[in-house]
């Protein structure tokens, strides 16, 4: 049985209000429906019933003499202003008279506009009390469609909210896709100039600066797609004190000069498992949320150091399954105007925002929650009116901090394997072809995936194939397929300006399917080339069982289905 959607829980039955300003009508008329366990509220003046109808009321009982002295118009303005839903049940306790009624001004403005049931006194308590329930009754179902008008209209917001952010993240992927290309291109050749010249050279600097500007342009797209949560989750070893301190120079000027930023990053801390690009929004969200609640002048107040949560803070946090143990704390305060525990109890929903309409996505807080519980964490918000606030994000330990000293292994660059590089975009193509010559191998180009499959039917033979994903005409889900039959055992390595996840939602390839996201450095490219190259050789020689990778998985990297039954073209 379908469920009728005005039920609800039984709420809290709103009071009667009675409205008897002289004789001892009120008095009695609240000491009947009290014993019958009906709520009920007195008001002594016109003006001090306006302020009390201003808050939910089930019903109102008035003697009709009230309306001579100022009543009826804080009635009727009130009435004339009801919303679509609610039409306020009035009992009005007339004067006995014989004959017709005589007209009364205000009363018979209240029956035109209003729901009036009147009662000529003197009035049978059994009579009374029956037109009271009625009238709560109603009102009970009044407030039932007030709950679900608003219940629906919540839910067609967050509908439209969800298509506006679904818009923007295809706009991102797309934007993401064509700077992610030109921007390869910018830092590749960057890198082959900045390479052969010495480091005193006159334009090196210049170029280190154009390698700073496309890395921040790559990274600015990483935020983007962080935002519309496309972005690629990466976990990795890292320290947060050093995540917070690379976004201090944006943390600036996102806060302006109006606003002081206070740090106090502990060194040497032990390092957290998290996803950088996730980890640094985390950090401008909150900074920004903190402006935000923050009058000009205000502090905003970042730090990072390790914390204890023993048993003891557990206990007192019994909402959530705390482990026990040692995390990194971040915790972001600000000066501003706080929050009351209504706002605090619904900070983290998606969607709830306290900022006027069209300035806040209410995302802020809630992509905040995610990030950190998918890395594990927990987050604990502490605030009062007037007094600040203070969001404190807790992460596992993961690993030791890393020494200052440390020298790492320097990856495998160098090889003499064949590569044919298969990418529409010319730019790519050269820089992919340049980049991986650079550091020894041989290179075979083709411009799409006719061309690919020309050249392997001409005989060449390449060790790896370095692809793009979405190109025009046979695109890199259908290269891979049919590479799949013509050569079993082929390794694919994909790239594509898209992220690694949109890829990946899309099922162009396997989770586990070899992938580079562009833009990609030079040393970049060959690293993950060459370990790709080496991980064939030794699962061929029998020394590796290799990477962890889907039962289903073939060598190209493509899903079962697109095999031997190529797709349309993505693009």
């Amino acid at each position: 049985m379908s469920r009728n959607p005005l039920e609800s829980a039984a709420a809290e039955q709103p009071p009667v209000v009675i409205h008897t300003p002289t004789g001892r009508d009120g008095e009695l008329v609240a000491e009947l429906l009290g014993s019958h366990g009906l709520a009920v509220e007195r008001t002594a003046s016109g003006f001090e019933l306006a302020r009390r109808l201003t808050r939910p009321v089930g019903s109102v009982v008035l003697a009709e003499e009230a309306l001579e002295i100022g009543t009826a118009r804080a009635l009727y303005d009130h009435l004339a202003f009801q919303p679509s839903w609610s039409d306020l049940p009035l009992i009005v306790l007339t004067t006995p008279t014989r004959g017709p009624r005589p007209r009364s001004g205000g009363l018979d403005q209240l029956r035109e506009i209003g729901n009036v049931t009147l009662l000529e006194r003197p009035v049978q308590p059994v009579t009374l009390l029956s037109a009271v329930r009625a009238a709560l009754r109603a009102r009970a179902r009044q407030f039932q469609v007030q709950s679900y008008l608003d219940e629906r209209a919540r839910a067609e917001e967050q509908v439209r909210r969800r298509q506006r952010i679904e818009a923007v993240g295809k706009l991102a992927g797309g934007v993401a896709h064509e700077v992610n290309n030109m921007m390869t291109a910018v830092l590749g050749f960057s890198d082959m100039a900045l390479k052969h010249l010495a480091p005193d050279h006159p334009a090196a600097s210049d170029i280190r600066e154009v390698i700073k500007a496309g890395s921040r342009t790559a990274r600015i797209t990483q935020q983007l797609l962080a935002f519309t949560r496309q972005q690629h989750n990466q976990p990795e070893l890292l320290s947060l004190s050093a995540v917070v301190q690379d976004l201090v120079n944006l943390l600036r000027q996102s806060l302006g000069a109006e606003y002081a930023l206070r740090l106090d990053l502990r060194p040497d801390l032990p390092r957290v498992h998290a996803d950088r690009t996730q980890l640094e929004q985390v950090v401008i969200n909150l900074a920004l949320n903190a402006r935000d609640a923050t009058p000009p002048g205000g502090t905003i107040s970042l730090t990072v150091e390790t914390a204890e949560l023993d048993d003891t803070y557990r206990d007192r946090h019994m909402e959530v399954a705390l482990r026990p143990g040692t995390y990194v704390l971040l915790a972001v305060s600000d000066t501003g105007r706080g929050m009351d525990r209504e706002t605090m109890d619904r900070a983290f929903e998606p969607f709830y925002t306290t900022k006027p309409v069209g300035q806040g996505t209410g995302l802020g807080l809630s992509t905040v929650y995610g990030i950190v519980k998918q890395a594990g964490g927990y987050v604990w918000l502490y605030s009062e009116a007037e007094q600040g606030t203070t969001v404190k994000i807790y992460l596992p330990v993961a690993g030791a901090a890393e020494p200052r000293n440390s020298r790492r292994e320097m990856p495998r660059l160098h090889g003499h394997e064949r590569v044919l590089v298969v990418e529409d975009e010319e730019m790519v193509r050269r820089i992919a072809r340049r980049a991986l010559e650079e550091y020894g191998y041989e290179v075979l180009e083709a411009p799409d995936g006719q061309a690919a499959l020309a050249l392997l039917a001409d005989g060449a033979a390449p060790d790896l194939i370095l692809c793009d994903i979405v190109m025009p005409g046979l695109s890199g889900q259908e290269l891979g397929a049919a590479l799949a039959r013509a050569v079993p055992g082929a390794r694919i390595l994909y790239m594509s300006g898209y992220t690694g996840n949109d890829v990946k939602l899309r099922q162009l390839v396997l989770p586990s399917a070899p992938f580079i996201q562009k833009p990609f450095r030079a040393a970049d490219l060959a690293g993950k080339v060459r370990a790709l190259l080496d991980w064939t050789e030794r699962r061929n020689d029998g020394t590796t069982e290799g990477p962890p990778r889907e039962p289903s998985l073939n060598p190209s990297g493509l899903p079962p289905s697109n095999l031997g039954s190529p797709q349309a073209n993505p693009s």
